[in-house]
């Protein structure tokens, strides 16, 4: 057994020892825990930078995809009016090219409509109407004849060219023209009575007017 006096030097020691060995604040787990706080926090923060500078690319990479999308649309926009124009442009000159042959060809159609009219009207000598040959010939001129109205029509159609309807209308001074005028008191004002030459549109386009007479009543 340790005596009285060696106790208290042990005690003493111990003591001193104590009092040399600094005083910590945490413990080991807690000391741990504030590590693993540290790095977390640095970890989130790299993340959050990294998020920012991911974002910036984004934007960018939607901002250029955006200004090229505007930029197709712009050349898209602009490819489409000029192929408009051009389209414009060429149905101008196909109907410029085109306008003079139609002209001509309504000449022709005129003339033959004209020379069928007449025959059907023309009387032929009593000689040759009672023996039938002038009957016959008459009818085989003015079957020929429409059969080239016929023809010249579906040509003028395959062409777009269409009869501007004037029987019984308004007046229209954009595609008819008022040659002669009639008195009809129960007719209105201004309105075709009747043709004395066709008019014709070509394409939706005035080609030839049609020369009209055209109602006028008298005033009282």
């Amino acid at each position: 057994m340790l005596s009285p006096d060696k106790k208290e030097q042990l005690l003493a020691r111990f003591s001193a020892y104590l009092d040399a060995t600094p005083a910590s604040d945490s413990t080991p787990d807690q000391a741990s825990r504030d590590v693993d706080l540290y790095s977390l926090f640095t970890e989130l923060a790299a993340l959050k930078t990294e998020v920012k500078i991911e974002s910036r690319q984004v934007k960018s990479a939607i901002e250029e995809f955006q200004t090229v999308t505007e930029l197709l649309r712009d050349n898209n926009q602009q490819l489409s009016n000029e192929l408009t124009s051009r389209r414009r442009e060429e149905k101008a000159e196909q109907q410029s090219i085109e306008r003079p042959l139609l002209l001509e060809l309504l000449e022709l159609r005129d003339r033959i409509e004209a020379g069928a009219a007449a025959a059907a009207a023309y009387p032929p000598g009593l000689w040759a109407w009672l023996r039938g040959r002038g009957k016959r010939h008459v009818a085989s001129l003015q079957e020929g004849m429409d059969i080239t109205l016929r023809r010249l029509d579906n040509l003028l159609t395959r062409y777009q060219v269409t009869k501007i309807e004037t029987q019984n209308r308004p007046l229209d001074p954009y595609c008819m023209q008022a040659i002669e005028t009639e008195n009809r008191p129960n007719q209105e004002e201004g309105i075709v009575l009747s043709e004395q030459r066709k008019g014709y549109l070509h394409q939706g386009a005035l080609l030839r007017q049609a020369e009209v007479v055209v109602n006028k009543r008298e005033k009282s």
